[in-house]
């Protein structure tokens, strides 16, 4: 009976070192030499890649911000959030101590298989990125490119967004029919410089009545609503591309901040 006892023990654990070791092989290792982009399901073309891998490799270079770009064909029967969330992690994505990293997952749509996208995130880019944003770039620039089969301008509007995100070129998220923009911004502030001139005109003449003379003084200030104001900066733009330097992969950062998924 106890021989038996520890047959069994033995067998629970050789089952469970298999489970695990099958577990390990469905989270693929990243491309060696190591890149940004992973592209496991094969929909980019080289210099597809190659122009992705420009764009992420200048930003980690000036950043140490790791955005990764990640294609399978299968996700083997697991949520997209779960693979996503365990390539990050399995990784290391990111840079230690800051957590900076995120994770583009793209399953394509082959034949009824649903497409998948997921956008997962590193504890240190979860303010910037927060889960409704990284909805709303899935929303408006990746899937209207992923549903006509164009999986290379939807990954590279997306990853361009996410960084302009980043980088705090967008301030806000306004709503199209939101006070402060389109026509009805230019009609009001038109209307306030018209009074400035009119209600300064006004004070003038009633200065010129009083006294004779206009009383000297410096002329009526115009704010430069139109032309003039901050030139483009560097931060306007992604920078110069990194040097030819070698991209040593996962710097060790921790994984779980937040994130998003669509299927199409």
């Amino acid at each position: 009976m106890k021989k038996l006892n520890l047959n069994l023990l033995f067998l629970i654990l050789a089952l469970s070192g298999w489970c695990a070791s099958s577990y390990a092989q469905e989270i693929p290792q990243p491309i060696d030499p190591p890149r940004l982009v992973n592209d496991f399901a094969g929909i980019f073309s080289d210099a597809q890649k190659q122009d992705l891998e420009t764009i992420l490799r200048a930003y980690n270079d000036s950043t140490s911000t790791q955005i990764y770009v990640v294609t399978m064909k299968d996700l083997q029967g697991y949520p997209a959030s779960d693979f996503a969330f365990k390539l990050g992690e399995q990784w290391k994505i990111g840079q230690k101590g800051k957590n900076n990293g995120a994770v583009v997952l793209i399953k394509p749509k082959v034949g009824n298989s649903r497409g998948d996208l997921y956008i997962a995130t590193g504890y240190g880019l979860e303010e910037k990125l927060t889960d409704a944003r990284c909805g709303r770039i899935m929303d408006q620039y990746m899937i209207p490119y992923f549903r006509q089969n164009d999986y290379y301008s939807g990954a590279k509007a997306g990853v361009e967004v996410m960084i302009k995100y980043l980088s705090g070129q967008f301030k806000a998220d306004k709503k199209k029919d939101e006070p402060g923009s389109g026509p009805r911004t230019f009609f009001v502030i038109l209307l306030i410089i018209v009074a400035i001139i009119i209600f300064s005109n006004i004070g003038k003449n009633g200065r010129n009545n009083g006294n004779g003379s206009s009383g000297g003084g410096g002329g009526m200030f115009i704010p430069p609503f139109f032309g003039g104001g901050r030139g483009r900066s560097d931060d306007d733009s992604f920078g110069g591309f990194g040097g030819d330097g070698g991209f040593g992969g996962g710097g060790g950062g921790s994984f779980g901040g937040g994130g998003a998924g669509r299927s199409w």
